[in-house]
């Protein structure tokens, strides 16, 4: 159980006789990266019902991984504990469940800590929703990733919906209003690899940020820079579409 979510605290109940145990912060956070960039928030719901999931005395695996992996700051933050706290081959793609496990349920409630909520400023702004729509179009591009990676011997569907999810990371510093991120010449997919670098990332997801074939084909991430690719396109397409539908519709 939680503090108010304006005031998060890591709580859990650890003992069978229901005691409330208080955690302080552990020394993992600050997570990799945070002298460079701010961390990412995530929506606003995402946290409420992580902390629901969290506070169980009886976690739920499985539930817990559908709401961090449905969030792409959620998941991005995640990765970032995986690499403060879990050894492990630089360029492994763990599954979310796996880390979940590996990182254990007292660092998770403290990342849920330490993350915030997505504002309401970005949320309600008047050009379009364009940091919720940024949040759409990543879950629904790793959703069609994970689809097409069903289809393929060359990539796992866990590797493609990560890529699929953090494809276009770098624009997260426009969406978000980073004013101080990065340069006036650097490019999105600059910015994304300079993040997923500071942030730890696994080497074949920093390689799939970048959109280099060149690079991942010497890595061998390129079949996942491949669906990756395909499913940002199929997801732009049907948005396009359900836009247009709405647009006629009104």
């Amino acid at each position: 159980m939680f503090a108010k979510q304006s005031d998060y605290k890591a709580r859990l109940t650890v003992a069978p006789e229901q005691v409330l145990v208080e955690f302080p912060l552990s020394p993992i956070f600050s997570l990799p990266g945070e002298a460079e960039f701010p961390s990412p928030p995530a929506l606003t719901h995402s946290l409420f019902h992580l902390e629901l999931r969290l506070a169980d005395s009886v976690c739920d695996l499985q539930a817990i991984t559908r709401i961090i992996r449905n969030d792409v700051g959620l998941t991005a933050q995640l990765l970032r504990l995986a690499a403060r706290t879990i050894e492990e081959s630089p360029s492994k793609i763990s599954a979310i469940n796996e880390i979940v496990v590996d990182a254990g349920v007292q660092n998770v409630a403290a990342l849920v800590a330490h993350t915030r909520s997505l504002p309401d400023r970005l949320t309600r702004h008047a050009g379009g929703n364009a940091a919720e729509r940024f949040w759409m179009h990543a879950r629904l591009s790793a959703l069609i990733a994970e689809e097409l990676a069903g289809q393929s011997s060359k990539v796992g569907q866990e590797e493609a919906y990560l890529a699929g999810l953090l494809f276009r990371l770098g624009d997260l510093p426009s969406v978000l209003g980073w004013e101080a991120v990065g340069s006036t010449t650097a490019n999105s997919r600059e910015v994304g690899v300079r993040m997923a670098k500071a942030w730890g990332f696994p080497r074949a997801l920093t390689d799939v940020i970048s959109g280099d074939r060149d690079i991942c084909g010497v890595h061998g991430s390129l079949a996942l820079l491949d669906i990756a690719t395909d499913a940002d396109i199929w997801a732009s397409r049907l948005e396009s579409l359900a836009e247009r539908e709405y647009e006629a519709r009104r």
